[in-house]
């Protein structure tokens, strides 16, 4: 898998859509790599591994292989609110512009997460939590319409290419700062994932391992929001990583090793994203192609494939 994502990653970086020579005397060469092809790539490693990983913790916390960061509605919640922020920036301080975009997708996130939670507690049927994560995908995805149509021309430009998703605006300080959050909440994550196995086994036996079953929950769902929240705010609503890639690596790995799975789910979830972002950039196009496309044209045959799996059982 690591030799996978290294050859992918240059790929990515050197060949498309055309080869460029690291090493060459061109004066445009190395401002390209460094200024757009480097970031673009570092930012499709970070926001596959956040999905992916986002998706694995939410399937195991709601026992549901279909459970996603999209399907259950969350992508759409961290969507609303990173539309509302770019429609109504004007208005705020120059300080809260610059970290309003993380904040506002994490807010969404974890808005619907908290709605979620508490339909699975008094009803603990998976099927109508997936049934509620998709109508409120529909009713968030009306009211992101309502707010879209009230944008300048300007701010409708911004939303309209923020929506199909891209992994090349986020450069800079907006990059470091994308970088320490999914690095910090990723590397927590994975120090939870002893608890989070135990947690599988019943809420009586993780208690009697000592891992506080409530407390534990939140945090990796506070962290799956975040990890989904963030990756929505700078990059678009990404569809199908966040559920096909849990999916592949549990048909991969047949362990209860959740700290190997979790490392599968990193590397493999990075290794669609840049996938994705290959395709999206062959010459054969005309013009790039917008990322969620590519990654639903991906992930969408494997969920295909495991719900006609469900179905012979």
């Amino acid at each position: 898998m690591v030799v996978c994502l290294l050859i992918l990653l240059c790929v990515d970086v050197f060949f498309v859509p055309n080869f460029i020579n690291p090493f060459s005397e061109e004066t445009h060469a190395i401002p390209l790599l460094e200024i757009f092809r480097l970031p673009k790539a570092l930012t499709a490693i970070l926001t596959g591994s956040a999905l992916a990983v986002s998706g694995f913790v939410l399937q195991q916390l709601f026992k549901n292989q279909l459970a996603g960061p999209y399907i259950l509605g969350v992508s759409s919640g961290a969507g609303l609110m990173v539309t509302f922020f770019l429609v109504l920036q004007s208005f705020f301080s120059p300080f809260i512009v610059q970290l309003g975009l993380p904040f506002f997708g994490f807010l969404g996130a974890i808005g619907v997460l908290l709605l979620i939670c508490l339909v699975s507690k008094k009803y603990g049927n998976s099927n109508i939590i997936l049934l509620l994560g998709v109508v409120l995908s529909m009713i968030l995805g009306a009211v992101q319409s309502l707010l879209v149509s009230l944008a300048n021309p300007q701010q409708l430009q911004s939303l309209s290419k923020w929506n199909f998703g891209s992994f090349s605006q986020v450069l800079g300080a907006d990059l470091f700062l994308f970088s320490i959050l999914i690095g910090a909440t990723c590397l927590f994550m994975f120090f939870k994932m002893g608890a989070l196995s135990a947690m599988i086994l019943g809420n009586d036996v993780a208690q009697t391992l000592g891992v506080h079953v409530k407390k534990n929950s939140f945090y990796l769902l506070m962290a799956a929001g975040l990890l989904t929240g963030v990756s929505t705010a700078y990059c678009g609503p990404i569809a199908f990583i966040g559920i096909a890639i849990p999916n592949v690596v549990k048909m991969i790995f047949k362990s209860v090793n959740f700290k190997l799975i979790f490392i599968a789910n990193i590397l493999l979830g990075a290794s669609m994203a840049l996938l994705g972002d290959i395709v999206s950039s062959l010459p054969i196009f005309n013009y790039h192609l917008p990322i969620n496309i590519t990654t639903s044209l991906l992930g969408g045959p494997i969920i295909i494939y495991i719900l006609l799996k469900n179905m012979q059982k």
